[in-house]
C-alpha cells in the first residue's frame, strides 16, 4: 500500500521525466551549410561541423 510520500515521489518523478524528455525533444545540434570545418575552414562538402575528431576535440576545448 502506497502512501502519501510515495505517491508524491512516484508524481515528481514522472514530472522530472517530462521535462528531460521535453528538452531533449527541444535540443538541436545545429548544421554547417558552409561545407568547411568550423575549426580548421578544411573543405568538407557536406553538413558535417568538422573535417575530423581532432577538429572536434580542439573546437570543444577551446569553446566548453
Amino acid at each position: 500500500m502506497s502512501d502519501e510520500a510515495d505517491i508524491a515521489n512516484d508524481y515528481l518523478q514522472q514530472m522530472i521525466n517530462t521535462a528531460l524528455t521535453n528538452a531533449h525533444n527541444k535540443a538541436t545540434t545545429p548544421s554547417n551549410t558552409t561545407g568547411k570545418c568550423i575549426w580548421c575552414e578544411e573543405s568538407i562538402g557536406d553538413s558535417r561541423r568538422w573535417c575530423s575528431v581532432d577538429c572536434r576535440n580542439e573546437y570543444q576545448k577551446h569553446y566548453k
